[in-house]
């Protein structure tokens, strides 16, 4: 007989029977949906507003629906793309002011639509001369708008500063946005809108920065009209992680009302899921 032996193999049959319990349970929490394992907050962080199109949620809603549906199904949301989703208010953007007349008058916009967008930008969706002349573009965008009865959204971007022609551009060596900030587009933007939104998204990678640019665009637009409504804008293009976009929305939050986020060609849904998710779990959930 070997004693020393007989003690080794029934040490090992204890071992055995020992992590039967700790594997059965590690498999029943495997098993948990992660619905469970957290408690979301009744509204986003400082009750912020939070503005979409459909396809950005829509790609966030088949990650994690609870997340989809805290920050873009409230009364405080605005989804784009005139979809009528739980309580947010159904809105279209046009980045032609124009086209928006045109459709006005053709009476082709949903009824149910109550928020329109103005989206100018050096791009070929915006005519020349609504570049060259942003102002008096989102000037009549607005009285049409509210003519019919709409909530105005304008979100004019600082490359309209790169204009050729336009009413105020760049000096050489001028940054674009140092140029938008200059020319004071935002404040024109707001002075004429409801809601405003501060189209610094490039530069989330360098949070700071980004902070900057958007604190300065937000004071003018509240010293041109103390109650418009100003939002940041935030993207999946420019962020590779999570962690870009948790970065530069803390460096701002208390600063602007709320965000766009945006998911250009469905660029990286997860990415914006997981923000969204961490900004649910911040402490400025339960102030």
């Amino acid at each position: 007989m070997n004693p020393k032996g007989n003690d080794g193999g029934s040490r090992r049959r204890r071992s055995r029977w020992l992590w039967i319990p700790i594997i059965a349970m590690l498999l029943a929490l495997a098993a948990v949906p992660v619905a469970v394992l957290r408690v979301l907050p009744d509204a986003p962080p400082l009750d912020q507003v939070w503005m979409a199109t459909p396809g950005t949620y829509g790609r966030i809603e088949r990650l994690d629906h609870d997340v989809a549906a805290l920050f873009f199904e409230r009364p405080t949301s605005y989804m784009l793309g005139a979809l009528q989703l739980g309580d947010a208010v159904p809105s279209m953007s046009w980045a032609d002011e124009a086209a928006f007349e045109r459709d006005l008058a053709a009476g082709v916009i949903p009824a149910h639509v109550r928020a329109v967008m103005y989206d100018p930008e050096y791009w070929v969706a915006t005519p020349v001369d609504q570049q060259q002349d942003p102002v008096a573009a989102m000037q009549a965008f607005s009285e049409a708008a509210r003519a019919a009865g709409y909530q105005v959204v304008i979100t004019p971007h600082p490359n309209l500063a790169l204009v050729p022609g336009g009413d105020c551009v760049a000096q050489p060596g001028e940054a674009m946005e140092r140029a938008f900030l200059r020319c004071g587009i935002q404040g024109q933007a707001a002075a004429v809108a409801d809601v405003v939104e501060v189209q610094a998204q490039f530069l989330e990678e360098q949070p700071d920065y980004y902070a900057q640019i958007v604190r300065v665009a937000t004071s003018q637009a509240r010293d041109a009209n103390p109650d418009v409504v100003v939002l940041s804008g935030l993207s999946t293009r420019f962020a590779a992680t999570p962690q870009i976009l948790l970065d530069a929305w803390t460096a701002v939050h208390e600063d602007v009302d709320g965000h766009y986020l945006a998911m250009p060609e469905g660029i990286r849904p997860w990415i914006a899921t997981r923000f969204l998710g961490l900004v649910a779990q911040t402490d400025e959930t339960r102030d």
